[in-house]
C-alpha cells in the first residue's frame, strides 16, 4: 500500500463485543494488505490510592489490561494481533499510539466498555473524528464478527480540498485490496429543475469527478460515478446498499452538499450498516 497507508493498523479494544468486531475487521484487512495489526487497550484508574509500590502496581495493571484484551481476541479466534496496554484517557491513548506507530489507519467499534464506552456517542467520538491525523475507520454495531470480504467501496466527494485526500486514500486502499469503487457526487436538491437542466448538471458533475479520478486510473482501480440529487447522507447509504458495498469513505469536512461533513460522518456512524472511513483534513486545515 502507499499514500500514507503502509503503517500498522491500530484498533482500539476493551473486551467488548463491538471492539472485538472492530478487531476482526482490522485483522481481515491487515491480512489482505500484509500489514500488522496492533490492538490498543486503555486503562485510566488504579484500584485505590497508593503511596508506595506505585511502579509495581502500574506494571500489574498494564499486564492485566493487556491479558484481558488478548484473551478476548483469542476467545474470538483472532490470533496474530499484538496487544498494547497504555494508561490514560482512551481518546488520547488511541491518538498518541497511532501517531507513535505511524499507523496507516485507526479502527474502532462504535460502542465499548470502560474507557471506550462513549465512542461515537459523545465527546470522545467528536474529538477523534475531528482531531485524528490519519484515516479513522468506525466499525458499526450492526457488523458481525466475520466481516464480509471487501468487494466494493463507496466514496463521497465534492470540490473541496479534502476531497483530493479522500480520493487519494481511497484509490490506494482499493488498489491494495483489488476492489472497485463507486464515486458519489451530490447536486443541490434544494430546487426543482427541468429535465434538460438536470441532465446538464449531471454531465458537469460527472465530468468534474472524472477529471479528479486520475489516481484511480493510475492504480488500475475500476470505478463508476453516481450523481445524486438528494441529501449526501441518503445518497451514500442508498448507493452503498444498491452496490452491495462494504465500506463508505468520506472526508472530515466538505463544501456544497458535503459542507459540515462532521454532521454527515456522525449520522453515518449511527445509521450505516457497514464500516465508515473518515479521512482527515490536510494538515494546515486540521481542526484542533
Amino acid at each position: 500500500m502507499n499514500e500514507h497507508t503502509e503503517g500498522a493498523i491500530v484498533v482500539g479494544v476493551d473486551g467488548s463485543p463491538n471492539a472485538t468486531i472492530a478487531a476482526a475487521w482490522a485483522l481481515a484487512v491487515g491480512r489482505r494488505v500484509n500489514l500488522p495489526v496492533k490492538a490498543v487497550a486503555a486503562w485510566t484508574q488504579l484500584p485505590q490510592p497508593y503511596k508506595f509500590g506505585i511502579d509495581d502496581l502500574v506494571s500489574e495493571m498494564r499486564s492485566e489490561t493487556a491479558d484481558v484484551a488478548a484473551r478476548s481476541l483469542l476467545d474470538a479466534g483472532l490470533d496474530g494481533i499484538e496487544v498494547i496496554a497504555v494508561q490514560g484517557p482512551a481518546a488520547e491513548v488511541l491518538l498518541e499510539t497511532a501517531g507513535e506507530l505511524d499507523a496507516s489507519m485507526l479502527v474502532m467499534g462504535t460502542r465499548g466498555l470502560g474507557p471506550l464506552s462513549g465512542l461515537l456517542l459523545g465527546s470522545i467520538s467528536r474529538r477523534l473524528v475531528f482531531t485524528a491525523h490519519r484515516p479513522l475507520v468506525l466499525v458499526l454495531c450492526q457488523s458481525t464478527l466475520n466481516p464480509p470480504a471487501l468487494t466494493r467501496v463507496v466514496v463521497g466527494v465534492d470540490c473541496s480540498t479534502v476531497a483530493q485526500r479522500v480520493l487519494s486514500w481511497s484509490a490506494a486502499f482499493c488498489a491494495s485490496l483489488g476492489v472497485p469503487a463507486t464515486i458519489v457526487r451530490c447536486a443541490d436538491p434544494g430546487c426543482e429543475r427541468p429535465p434538460g437542466l438536470v441532465e446538464r448538471v449531471d454531465d458537469r458533475l460527472r465530468a468534474e469527478a472524472e477529471e479528479a479520478l486520475g489516481l484511480f486510473r493510475a492504480h488500475g482501480v475500476d470505478y463508476s460515478i453516481a450523481v445524486a440529487h438528494c441529501d449526501p447522507r441518503v445518497a451514500l447509504l442508498e448507493t452503498a446498499t444498491n452496490d452491495l458495498a462494504d465500506l463508505i469513505v468520506v472526508g472530515r469536512r466538505g463544501e456544497g452538499q458535503f459542507r459540515g461533513l462532521g454532521g454527515t460522518a456522525s449520522y453515518l456512524a449511527r445509521h450505516s450498516p457497514i464500516p465508515l472511513a473518515v479521512i482527515p483534513d490536510p494538515p494546515e486545515e486540521a481542526v484542533l
